[in-house]
């Protein structure tokens, strides 16, 4: 494939290195942005939105790949007999490409939004579908604005609503649980603030 390139450096000890950073550039943003708050909150948040977040990332892939083997059947170029020969290792494949903008998009947008919302007491369940609603949005409207061939051009409204629909599995199944898992994870800090707050909103 064009971008096998691609992926073989990824997997190499410059991609290893470069990888390494993209986990680790948003600790550190993650730290900052917190501030002093760090200490009552910790990684654990964090940690474990990355990994709904890859969980995420490979589920969306999986099916993504599964029903393009099915439809590769249906059209007599591949037999249902390769299935599982075939779709994991293009789930592994196309996971370690997507990585590529889910890591970046993750680091620079997510980790800041979600430290800083959470750091104001605004990291609310209904706060994150309007997150998650502004993603979709955003993405959607970003791919639209630059199209790839003259269909796209001549079509705005249908290129728009593909872009929609092709961004709707990714917002729902990485970014989603992403801002979940931060919620869920810092239960314990959100429930003190909220305990901290009880004596000054009491009478005197």
């Amino acid at each position: 494939m064009a971008t096998d390139w691609l992926v073989y450096w990824l997997i190499s000890p410059l991609g290893a290195i470069l990888f390494a950073a993209a986990v680790g550039l948003p600790i550190i943003m993650w730290r900052l942005t917190l501030g002093s708050d760090f200490a009552a909150i910790g990684s654990k948040p964090l940690a474990l939105a990355y990994l709904y977040a890859g969980i995420g990332l490979t589920g969306v892939n999986f099916v993504a790949c599964y029903m393009d083997f099915s439809s590769r059947v249906a059209s007599g170029i591949l037999a249902e007999s390769q299935r599982w020969s075939v779709v994991p290792g293009w789930t592994l494949y196309s996971t370690i490409l997507t990585l590529v903008i889910v890591l970046p998009l993750l680091g620079v947008v997510g980790v800041p939004v979600a430290a800083s919302v959470l750091k104001r007491g605004l990291l609310t369940p209904g706060n994150i579908a309007i997150f998650t609603l502004t993603v979709w949005l955003a993405l959607s409207g970003l791919g639209w604005c630059f199209p790839g061939n003259e269909w796209h051009r001549a079509h705005r409204l249908e290129s728009f609503l593909m872009w929609l629909k092709d961004l709707l599995p990714g917002t729902l199944f990485i970014a989603l649980p992403f801002m979940l898992a931060i919620y869920h994870g810092s239960r314990s800090y959100r429930l003190r603030a909220i305990d901290g707050q009880k004596p000054s909103a009491s009478p005197q």
